[in-house]
């Protein structure tokens, strides 16, 4: 890797930006300025996913700055052939990066449906109960893998996915019966499911888009901060263009999903600084947190970085209740209530389903290997002639099945940061692991 930064200061940084990240996304819906027709909640959720968008887009400079570090230090490393980057051709070439980079437009609108889809079950969700209910896209994940990559779960694997349901249907339950979403602004028991189902559907675009993309993609040979930046560039070009256009023009309830006045949220930002503020270390913080999930997944791996992502979902709660409590004049973060109990037992069966299901993983791993290894030193006779070598059987991708509920992945995925509090598919890392040269994109 080009920019590398130690160890202890990656692990503070996601650690850090990615709470920062998960809570002023909800944070900014808290706060109240002067709009067109006076003074209202910061209700914008489509502008909110452009600023996402930017935030990734942030990391093509990072990008390049690190592919010139690259060049540099191959030139000063007098003809050496041992590549920095191994499985990743650095150095693309113009058109060929052009091409790859058009190839991302097709997983771009599936992350841009599911970041819109987010943010606005996001109005009516605390934060935390939005980060965990997000463990659904392990459920939809597997089922997409079974249906269209053939991919075979093991009993490890099942076992994940039904502790991911009993915590998401406790931590869904605890958000009902509580009746809590927002501390600024009162919200319908409705609201609430509707904000906890459109979580869920999207969870299942997120899926679909890790299948794509483990399917259509997995030759795509290009850094991973391009990768990210180039889905940012894509997608701040299609809210900005088509989204939020649009959204200005149809009819509803101005910040609810559909109808968006623009003109409206520049004016906001632009008399209120609180509001501003918020969104520029909103965007910054999602570069660095980017950034620096790539630079833990390269220090200590992908499985180091599942344990941390754990812990980002504990410490936005924690950080959430140390809001309510001890500041309690800016109205912000989430009470503790008696149904407060029910949900930290949800977490806690949602973090044994990540366990479990990463056991399946590992079982799952041992198994592909065995199998590779075994058709590599016995081929069977071809058909078409006696003792003619057969083709090698391609291993099979377990791709976005191998979903984690509070993790990132090692592949592509695992550096689209966005506003990802619970995504992910180690599929694609233990694929990149014994096939590194057709996974250039992984690390």
């Amino acid at each position: 890797m080009g920019l590398k930064v130690g160890a202890g200061v990656s692990i503070g940084g996601l650690l850090f930006f990615g709470t920062v990240t998960s809570l002023f996304a909800k944070i900014v819906y808290e706060l109240k300025g002067e709009g067109l027709d006076g003074v209202h909640n910061f209700h914008k959720p489509l502008f909110m996913c452009t600023v996402m968008f930017l935030g990734m887009s942030l990391c093509l400079p990072v990008a390049y700055l690190e592919q010139w570090y690259y060049r540099r230090a191959m030139r000063q490393s007098e003809g050496s052939t041992e590549p920095l980057l191994p499985g990743v051709d650095v150095v693309e070439k113009p058109t060929q990066e052009l091409r790859d980079a058009l190839l991302l437009i097709f997983p771009t609108v599936f992350d841009l449906i599911a970041t819109v889809l987010m943010n606005v079950g996001l109005l009516w969700v605390t934060a935390s109960v939005y980060q965990m209910m997000r463990g659904a896209e392990m459920i939809f994940a597997a089922i997409l893998g079974i249906t269209f990559l053939r991919r075979r779960l093991n009993k490890f694997h099942y076992l994940g996915i039904l502790c991911c349901v009993a915590g998401i249907s406790m931590v869904g339950s605890s958000s009902l019966l509580s009746g809590e979403g927002s501390v600024s602004t009162d919200v319908d028991p409705l609201d609430i499911l509707l904000g906890m189902v459109l979580i869920i559907l999207s969870q299942c675009v997120q899926a679909g888009q890790l299948t794509f993309e483990d399917y259509f993609l997995s030759e795509l040979n290009m850094m991973p901060l391009k990768i990210v930046g180039y889905e940012g560039l894509i997608g701040f070009i299609l809210m900005v263009g088509v989204l939020l256009p649009a959204a200005y023009f149809l009819p509803g309830q101005d910040g609810h999903g559909l109808h968006e006045n623009t003109l409206d949220t520049l004016h906001m930002i632009a008399n209120t600084p609180a509001i501003a503020t918020v969104l520029v270390i909103d965007c910054l913080a999602l570069l660095s947190y980017n950034f620096a999930g790539m630079s833990v997944t390269d220090n200590l791996g992908a499985i180091f970085r599942t344990v941390l992502e754990t812990m980002r979902t504990l410490f936005v709660w924690i950080v959430d209740l140390i809001l309510f409590y001890v500041f309690p004049m800016l109205r912000l973060g989430e009470s503790w209530s008696s149904w407060s109990y029910l949900q930290a037992a949800g977490f806690c069966i949602l973090v044994t389903g990540t366990i479990v299901y990463g056991r399946g993983n590992e079982e799952e791993a041992k198994s592909l290997v065995g199998a590779a290894a075994g058709d590599s030193i016995e081929a069977p006779p071809h058909a078409d002639g006696p003792g003619a070598p057969a083709e090698a059987a391609p291993m099979p991708v377990p791709a976005a099945g191998a979903s984690t509920p509070i993790a990132m992945s090692a592949g592509r995925s695992s550096y689209k940061a966005t506003m990802t509090m619970v995504s992910g598919s180690l599929g694609t890392s233990y694929t990149a692991q014994f096939h590194p040269a057709s996974h250039g994109a992984g690390t």
